[in-house]
């Protein structure tokens, strides 16, 4: 015990040295968790909206010089008008988007519940 004393006794000396006082740390404030999302959304949507302007552009520009060529205006025309009425049928080969899409759907649904 009495070694730890005196050990202790060798510790309260004071030391002496200077002081430094340092400059104010500048604490950076994170922005709101919802700021953080939409700025992440945005980083991904603009350079997105971006290229598909720049598509869209230069289709502008390869239909103007050719002959056949649909514009992309005269493009969504045709797929409103063809989108607008998904179940319509004309005869036997014509039919909406849906009458072309959900028969092979149906069917595969089928195929998967025949072995049950």
């Amino acid at each position: 015990m009495q070694h730890l004393h005196s050990t202790k006794a060798k510790h309260e000396t004071p030391v002496s040295g200077e002081v430094i006082t340092l400059p104010p740390v500048q604490v950076r404030r994170r922005p709101p968790a919802i700021a953080r999302r939409i700025n992440d959304v945005l980083q991904r949507i603009i350079p997105a909206l971006l290229g598909l302007g720049l598509l869209v552009v230069l289709w502008q520009l390869a239909a103007i010089n050719s002959k056949g060529f649909p514009t992309p205006l005269s493009t969504l025309d045709s797929a409103i008008t063809l989108f607008a009425d998904p179940f319509y049928r004309d005869g036997q080969t014509t039919w909406g988007s849906a009458g072309t899409c959900l028969p092979p759907c149906s069917a595969w649904r089928w195929a998967l519940a025949w072995p049950r």
